[in-house]
């Protein structure tokens, strides 16, 4: 008599692929997508002319891409028409409701290259603002040929979770103007008092004080920068580092088990991601497990910066979601942070 064993790892093989193909499915269904995305948040207002004057001084056309993930959701095609109402002239780019590739949740790379480029050289395009994040943002950056861009320092370019990779390489190539901020899926759901926010920032008016929590150390000021803890840990071995000298680095995570908080947290450490900056903020960790379990690991590399560390800054997987310009100054002054004043940029 024979005993047939089955072999685990055939198992786990096909346990993967059943989870490829159930992450393909959830992302093709607007219901089950939304439920699932953590950028996506519901309407909060029934005001249609809301992002009226939201964007900076002078721009007139906006354009949306999909650098990263497949807009599945009915907020994406929403975000769109509330911008049509606002008085903006907007570009969808053709690529930008592309399927995913089988097993993946984002279109294939020709097309939102192509998208890329085109958006980008547009002369008529004075702000770009992506669809959504997720993923596919860092093999779109590494294929992008910098000679196909137009050096814009006039351009804009906002989002944030995935979406890290592409700000990241505009500020280490010096290129345009990146923000981070809500994309066209979470732009619809955000807070009113975000909203008023974002016009403040990009109109160059004071934002703040916003208070935050001290961890270690005393105030500090610096340009800002911002993204996504775990696309900053890839960044900071990519080509497309950029310096953090005299920066305040903002960090935030979404559905990120409290083990890869550790790692990620320690490649930026051992990579020295933060040196010369002026502080780390730790922003808002959503879907991360359980508050303390973060709470104390985030406490434990406090200290391992070397710099002022502060948390609790509104910005990150929530409708509570800043705005913030990679070319504004913050203050840390009294447990707040506030961004003073500056004129605003036009066209």
């Amino acid at each position: 008599m024979y005993i047939t064993q089955r072999n685990p790892n055939r198992r786990r093989k096909n346990m993967n692929r059943f989870l490829i193909m159930l992450g393909s499915v959830v992302s093709l269904i607007p219901g089950l997508a939304a439920a699932q995305d953590a950028e996506l948040h519901p309407e909060k207002s029934e005001q249609e002319r809301r992002l009226a004057g939201v964007f900076p001084p002078g721009v007139k056309t906006i354009a949306c891409i999909t650098p990263a993930s497949y807009p599945g959701s009915s907020s994406h095609r929403r975000c769109p028409e509330l911008l049509k109402k606002a008085g903006y002239k907007v570009k969808i780019f053709p690529h930008s409701f592309d399927q995913p590739e089988p097993g993946k949740t984002y279109a294939p790379l020709k097309g939102r290259l192509e998208d890329f480029y085109a958006a980008w050289n547009d002369p008529e395009v004075d702000f770009i603002l992506c669809f959504r994040g997720g993923g596919g943002s860092q093999g779109l950056m590494k294929a992008l040929d910098l000679k196909k861009l137009k050096k814009r320092d006039d351009l804009y370019l906002q989002g944030y979770s995935d979406v890290t990779h592409v700000i990241s390489w505009m500020l280490a190539k010096g290129y345009g103007r990146p923000i981070a901020g809500p994309m066209c899926g979470s732009l619809v759901g955000i807070t009113p008092e975000c909203v008023r926010e974002m016009k403040a920032m990009h109109h160059g008016e004071q934002v703040g004080p916003v208070p935050v929590k001290k961890m270690l150390g005393g105030d500090a000021s610096g340009l800002a920068y911002a993204g996504s803890l775990g696309r900053m840990s890839e960044i900071a071995q990519s080509d497309y580092r950029p310096s953090m000298a005299g920066r305040i680095v903002f960090i935030e995570s979404v559905s990120t088990p409290t083990e890869k908080i550790r790692r990620f947290l320690q490649i930026l450490v051992d990579r020295e991601f933060c040196k010369g900056a002026s502080a780390v903020v730790f922003c808002q960790f959503i879907r991360c497990g359980r508050k303390a379990e973060v709470d104390a690991v985030l406490e434990e590399f406090a200290p391992k910066f070397g710099i002022p560390v502060y948390r609790d800054f509104p910005f990150g997987h929530s409708p509570r979601c800043y705005t913030l310009d990679f070319s504004r100054r913050a203050e840390i002054r009294n447990n707040t942070i506030t961004f003073p004043a500056v004129e605003a940029s036009g066209k």
